[in-house]
């Protein structure tokens, strides 16, 4: 497989297309294999709810090939307790995230391709452990705090209740 501008500009119109604004391009041939291998087109209003891999051995890399993103780190409370950008071209172009921590990505600009690897094998059916501190992708918060996640910095958390008095006046 080859890995250059065309594919990811394909994936960047993918992405534009798709209603979660990201498009997947799987590089492993099975999820039985022990390492999956991801290249993933992100759009900057895209909003992938803070989750973590629970798992002992269940790290999570991520490499930007195009375009920057936000890698945000939380507590079990929500509070963002890392904010990194990450980009091709940039002092910083990738990262490692072990078990057990709270993230999620926030792509900038007209988006951002990268190459995700989590350790497998990966089991498409089982639970998903996402934060309760965050609204779930389809619920009515979920704009607002991808809104808020645009520009949240260490130290914040989102408050689902003042947003939710802020809409009803």
């Amino acid at each position: 497989m080859q890995i250059n501008q065309t594919l990811m500009q394909s994936l960047l119109r993918q992405a534009a297309s798709s209603p979660r604004l990201r498009a997947f391009l799987n590089l492993h041939q099975s999820f039985s294999e022990p390492v999956q291998r991801v290249l993933i087109a992100m759009l900057g209003q895209s909003y992938v709810v803070p989750h973590q891999h629970p798992n002992v051995g269940q790290f999570e890399l991520f490499l930007v090939l195009q375009g920057s993103l936000d890698l945000l780190q939380f507590d079990a409370s929500g509070t963002i307790v890392s904010r990194q950008r990450l980009g091709a071209g940039l002092q910083q172009v990738g990262a490692e995230l072990t078990p057990g921590v709270w993230h999620t990505l926030v792509a900038h600009g007209d988006g951002a391709v990268f190459l995700e690897i989590k350790a497998g094998p990966f089991d498409p059916a089982a639970p998903r452990c996402f934060a309760d501190f965050a609204p779930a992708e389809q619920s009515a918060w979920a704009k607002d705090y991808q809104q808020w996640l645009q520009h949240a910095q260490v130290g914040e958390r989102f408050e689902i209740e003042h947003t939710a008095l802020e809409l009803d006046s």
